[in-house]
């Protein structure tokens, strides 16, 4: 029944997004990882999974991409964005040509996805990635101290079935990319695992 609630609201941008933001502290965790890992926002950016397009200011409008299958999510994106670009596609099956921009971000997506899905869609994000761009990736993981009973109930109603510890996210990453650099981040209630990852240097 809670799960079928959180469906529910999910399906209801504004509302989602309202409790994201207290659940999520204002998205304060987020705000370091631009200012840590995107501080270089020059290029064509793919926002890859971009919701509302919650994190569309941060970048440049005419340069950033923002790409969900959600078409209600990107019709309250577009609604107060509309100098940026919105794509509805399968991640699996991007609409864009090899080497065709310079920073992926994926913010919230994997969690969502089972292994074998996972490592399709950093299959299509490496295609699509410049030699000298960037993947910006921070997902859920399982609450770091046994006193964050919030961050565990969220977790446990999550609509994304995947959630997992860093090392797993790391170990699907290293199957298509170099991960350059990983940390860990709070924001609000929510644990992350960040990466920082670059072409493989074989390609």
């Amino acid at each position: 029944m809670i799960r079928s609630v959180v469906k529910r609201l999910a399906s209801l941008p504004a509302v989602f997004d309202l409790l994201r933001w207290i659940l999520e502290g204002g998205f304060s965790g987020h705000q370091s990882v631009f200012e840590n890992e995107l501080r270089d926002t020059s290029g064509w950016v793919l926002d890859l999974g971009c919701g509302t397009g919650q994190h569309c200011r941060k970048f440049v409008e005419e340069s950033y991409i923002g790409l969900d299958l959600s078409i209600d999510y990107l019709m309250a994106a577009s609604k107060s964005n509309r100098s940026h670009h919105w794509c509805q596609a399968d991640a699996m099956r991007l609409p864009l040509r090899d080497r065709s921009v310079q920073r992926v971000v994926v913010s919230g997506l994997l969690h969502h996805l089972d292994d074998t899905s996972v490592l399709e869609v950093l299959c299509e994000a490496a295609r699509i990635l410049d030699h000298g761009g960037l993947l910006v990736v921070w997902e859920d993981i399982p609450s770091v101290v046994r006193w964050n009973l919030v961050g565990r109930l969220v977790h446990r109603f999550d609509l994304g079935h995947h959630i997992r510890r860093a090392e797993g996210y790391g170990a699907l990453l290293s199957r298509s990319f170099n991960v350059i650099s990983e940390r860990r981040i709070r924001s609000g209630f929510m644990d992350y695992a960040v990466f920082v990852c670059g072409p493989r240097l074989t390609e």
